[in-house]
């Protein structure tokens, strides 16, 4: 009984929020819905608490009651607010369409009235052609040519001294001199202004007709400027129209040029015509918004009443007028007050209904609650488990239906057999397979209902399954009967696997097609692959021969350097011992005379102190040199990865390399940065600097007496550093520029030059020390070999370095 009253309220509540709302009410009813089936669930659970807790339970149910009448002054409050938006739009869109209107009756007006100048004007050009134009000849064939109308009744002319002549329809042959107006000055200053011109309105002084001037400059077919000719547009032709358009629909319509000088407004108000509002604010922001739009205001064009209305304006195209359409805000709003009010008054009563049904129902529930507590937990499980049945039936992504075995005719589809076989529920329900022609052969379906009924199942049977397109799916069929009031029923689930079908016969074909192709190829790349792993074997062989040669040409060189250099401070110590040995035996024979002689003993000791001091000098540089070139070829002879301070390694090489220059007059210049602390490969950095120092040597001063290196290093940011060689030499050409890493490229073939050097350093850069390098070089300029390079180089296998 609760039940069907909280679902008749539902129901209610939906109804009216569709009537109420024409946007948004699908998500609305929705949540209506859920709201409603929460409440009702919720006091279902409540009402099946324990008997001994009724007053727990009508506490919540008039919570829940109150929660309602909440939702529902709420509900009154939007849907209030959002008619009275609405109210707004529709009369925005309602101004849009009549301003629209006035603008297509006032733009063919005013195209009319510029196309008949432009009919005189070129009748004028014309004669031009054939003879010199005065004044005379001017009036008299405007007087002839004049295509006057209702709506525009006069034609003038003004030469270009100002004088001015008018022709009108009702007196063809009167011509007098016209009144000066505004437009006239504008246009006699500016003859290059070739577009028509909207004058001001005024009121004719022979008719006393109001009417509003449109004019252009008038021209010579030859350029020469004849003067002005404008026309009339009579005001009475707006006016029946505006007056008939602000009486149908109480409102206040007007029409002014974009300076602000009104041509027409109604209601009429003889103050307004040809009145200069150009200081109203409004009419400043209108010309710098879109061509069409509203506005509230209360004193726009009415400073009189002081009434709040909503402009609607639009600006016509071509020409600088607006059109204005503007009701008061009393009458816009009146229809919507007089529903607020209906539905005011329809929710207070359904909140008085509905207190006083809570109120009676909470009392028959206090009554009712012991005796029908456990019929109410029966039911409430019963629907709880039709719902969820209803559900996974309908909602289900797999296509079912319930077939009567009585009849053979479909009871209930879900949406998604209905999608598969493109049809709409109301198509399939009450017919039969056969009037569908659902099976393509009816002999299959004859086996599948012989197995139905004799297993009572059916799973996973094939079938050809027609749609409502003609077109036929391969599907697996499952079925089970049931029971249902008395009436056999059959779980109908057709599965398309039409796509999965058509998947395996592409992909067999494929696999036939494919292990074709590679039986052809495979004996051919085998093949190629023997003959290719040979050439590559020996080319690899080949180019790790060479690395190794230049790696040890660069050792042998280094070690004839560090062998010429310790020939210096060795020699000295030979010398300098065996003069020391002389002093030594001297002393000797002088300390066995009887009495030594002070002075010559003195001598002797000075002296050898002095040679000592040489002596010591000169091993010391000896064993500088060999410790640096012990450190430098360990580097060098293997692949250690170890930590070290970079500018005391580079210093220990460039020790090494010192004699490879120190004999020729070309210079190296050191900046480098302390404390730069890298764990990577110094020997790849020997290798880089050594190489680097012979190619500028021998390439980039090769014409040079007196030559420039430069090594400098610098951190650039926390994770790496930078080194820098460069030198002044004779630079490198730009067609070469791009091949200088590249393998066996060297411009000293046949020279002594293998081609490895710099291929090697991008090799050692880029693959062992894990960073970039940068060449730039312009010929005469010099060369500069930039590395930027990780201050932990990243860990490395056995590789070519390590040979």
């Amino acid at each position: 009984m609760l039940k069907g009253f909280l679902d008749r309220i539902f129901a209610w509540g939906q109804g009216y929020t569709t009537e109420a709302h024409d946007t948004n009410s699908l998500s609305d009813v929705a949540l209506t819905t859920k709201q409603t089936k929460n409440i009702y669930t919720e006091t279902r659970t409540d009402m099946a608490a324990p008997a001994e807790r009724p007053r727990f339970a009508g506490v919540i149910f008039l919570l829940l009651a109150g929660l309602a009448i909440v939702a529902i002054i709420l509900q009154t409050w939007w849907a209030i607010s959002q008619d009275r938006n609405v109210t707004f739009k529709s009369e925005y869109e309602n101004g849009l369409v009549t301003v629209r209107l006035l603008e297509e009756h006032a733009t063919q007006t005013l195209r009319e009235a510029d196309g008949n100048l432009s009919t005189v004007i070129s009748a004028i050009q014309s004669m031009s052609r054939e003879q010199e134009l005065n004044d005379d000849i001017i009036r008299e064939l405007i007087t002839k040519a004049q295509p006057f109308n209702k709506v525009l009744k006069a034609l003038q002319y003004v030469n270009p001294s100002g004088k001015a002549f008018v022709s009108t329809i009702d007196y063809p042959a009167f011509q007098v001199d016209a009144d000066e107006r505004t437009y006239i000055p504008v246009l006699l200053k500016h003859p290059e202004i070739r577009h028509a011109v909207i004058g001001h309105p005024f009121q004719r002084f022979y008719d006393t007709e109001l009417v509003v001037p449109i004019a252009r400059n008038l021209f010579a077919d030859n350029g020469k400027h004849l003067g002005i000719i404008s026309t009339d547009i009579s005001v009475s032709y707006f006016s029946s129209v505006y007056a008939r358009v602000a009486k149908d629909s109480k409102a206040m319509v007007s029409l002014f040029t974009e300076d602000g000088t009104v041509i027409v407004r109604f209601p009429f108000d003889k103050e307004y015509v040809g009145k200069e509002v150009r200081q109203s604010p409004l009419i400043k922001d209108m010309l710098r918004q879109a061509v069409e739009g509203n506005f509230m205001d209360s004193q726009f064009l009415d400073e009189k009443n002081q009434i709040e209305r909503l402009y609607t304006y639009r600006k016509i195209a071509g020409f600088p007028i607006v059109s204005v359409f503007a009701r008061d805000s009393d009458s816009i709003l009146a229809a919507w007050r007089d529903r607020t009010r209906d539905r005011i008054v329809f929710s207070g009563a359904t909140i008085l209904l509905l207190g006083a049904l809570t109120f009676l129902l909470w009392l028959h529930i206090r009554r009712l609650h012991r005796s029908e507590d456990s019929l109410k937990k029966s039911e409430m499980s019963l629907r709880m488990s039709e719902n969820k049945f209803v559900n996974l039936f309908k909602y289900s992504p797999v296509p079912l239906a319930l077939i009567s075995l009585s009849n053979d005719r479909f009871v209930e589809i879900n949406d998604s057999l209905a999608r598969q076989a493109g049809y709409s529920p109301s198509e399939i329900l009450g017919k039969t397979p056969q009037e569908l022609q659902l099976w393509e052969d009816i002999s299959l379906r004859s086996a599948y209902l012989k197995l139905l009924n004799e297993q009572g199942f059916v799973d996973q049977f094939e079938m050809r399954f027609r749609y409502k397109d003609g077109s036929i799916a391969t599907c697996l069929l499952s079925s089970r009967l049931l029971e249902s009031d008395g009436d056999r029923m059959v779980i109908f689930t057709p599965i398309d696997i039409s796509r999965m079908r058509a998947m395996e016969n592409d992909m067999r074909q494929l696999n036939a097609e494919l292990e074709e192709r590679v039986r052809q190829r495979t004996y051919s790349l085998e093949k190629t692959n023997e003959e290719l792993g040979n050439a590559l074997d020996s080319l690899t062989t080949m180019q790790d021969e060479l690395i190794r040669s230049e790696k040890m040409a660069a050792l042998g060189s280094l070690v004839a350097g560090i062998a010429h250099e310790l020939n210096t401070p060795i020699g000295n110590s030979v010398t300098v011992a065996s003069t020391m040995q002389d002093h030594a035996a001297s002393m000797e024979n002088e300390l066995s005379t009887s009495q030594p002689r002070r002075s010559i003993l003195t001598q002797l000791t000075q002296e050898t102190i002095k040679g000592a001091n040489i002596l010591v000098r000169s091993l010391d540089r000896a064993a500088q040199l060999i410790l640096s070139f012990k450190q430098v070829a360990v580097d060098q002879s293997g692949n250690q990865r170890r930590r070290f301070d970079l500018s005391i390694t580079l210093s220990e090489i460039l020790t090494t390399l010192e004699p490879m220059y120190s004999r020729s007059k070309h210079q190296l210049h050191v900046d480098l940065a302390p404390e730069v602390t890298m764990e990577s490969y110094p020997g790849a950095l020997a290798q880089i600097l050594t190489n680097s120092v012979t190619n500028s040597l021998t390439h980039a001063f090769e014409h040079c007496e007196h030559g420039n290196m430069y090594l400098k290093t610098r951190l650039t940011g926390a994770n790496q550093v930078e080194i820098i060689f460069s030198d002044d030499g004779a630079g490198i050409s730009v067609e070469h520029l791009a091949r200088v890493f590249d393998p066996f490229f060297t411009t000293k073939l046949g020279k002594g030059g293998s081609g490895l050097g710099m291929h090697i350093v991008y090799n050692l850069v880029t693959d062992v020390l894990g960073g970039k390098i940068e060449l730039q070089s312009e010929p005469g300029q010099g060369t500069s070999l930039n590395l930027l390079l990780p201050l932990i180089a990243p860990v490395k296998q056995a590789d070519r370095f390590a040979a």
